[in-house]
């Protein structure tokens, strides 16, 4: 239900709920009085449709703070923070899609960048989610797509160690991202900057930061590449 909730950005009403759950009317009031209770879900009194509440984002924010990735990535997000004076975003897969798991930023940024912590889009776009794709074992890249174009495209970000993306997921924006192992050489997450595409005239150039940090943390997770 709660799946159903965040796929509604305009919230649902009990009868949209019930459709798209399967689930009788009589449980998923329960269901929504106890999330409300909870600070889990809302209720608009004067639509009547129910959104997701705010307690999700405190839920949502731990999860992310306890994967052991964003553990061991923190220190060196902090690191490219301040040296490319941008945010800095982590990624991890879940499915065809990536999310974002952490995001760092300096203070004072006048225009910022909307990807934050709990953003998700296909695996394949962005500078972030290519940078994971292309670097997962060569099943789960076919299984992704099958499309040739896709797939020597994945192979050539491989190749380069980095992913860049311009535009793809919000107009004017940048991506510069890499991916990090585990102690196997798998990819589990990718880590890179994300801001306005004028303050990014040569993401090329930030390349060699990223890739530095994301190697660092491979390392911190045991992989000895």
């Amino acid at each position: 239900m709660l799946r159903a909730l965040g796929q509604r950005d305009e919230g649902a009403t009990v009868a949209e709920l019930s459709v798209a759950t399967s689930l009788d009317r009589a449980v998923l009031y329960r269901l929504l009085e106890t999330l409300c209770e909870t600070g889990f879900a809302v209720r608009d009194e004067g639509s009547r449709r129910y959104h997701l509440g705010v307690a999700l984002v405190e839920l949502g924010a731990r999860a992310g703070r306890g994967l052991e990735v964003s553990r061991l990535a923190t220190p060196g997000m902090r690191t490219l923070m301040e040296a490319c004076n941008e945010a800095v975003c982590l990624g991890v897969r879940d499915g065809d899609d990536l999310v974002v798991v952490d995001r760092i930023e300096p203070q004072g940024l006048f225009v910022r960048v909307s990807y934050g912590v709990g953003f998700r889009h296909p695996l394949l776009t962005g500078a972030h989610g290519r940078a994971l794709a292309a670097h997962l074992v060569e099943e789960d890249r076919a299984a992704l797509s099958g499309d040739d174009g896709v797939l020597e495209a994945l192979d050539a970000v491989r190749i380069r160690g980095y992913a860049v993306s311009n535009g793809e997921l919000e107009t004017g924006t940048t991506g510069v991202a890499a991916p990090i192992r585990d102690r196997t050489g798998n990819a589990v997450a990718s880590l890179g900057v994300v801001a306005p595409t004028p303050r990014v005239p040569d993401p090329d150039r930030l390349a060699p930061m990223v890739v530095e940090v994301t190697t660092e943390i491979s390392r911190r997770l045991g992989w000895d590449g």
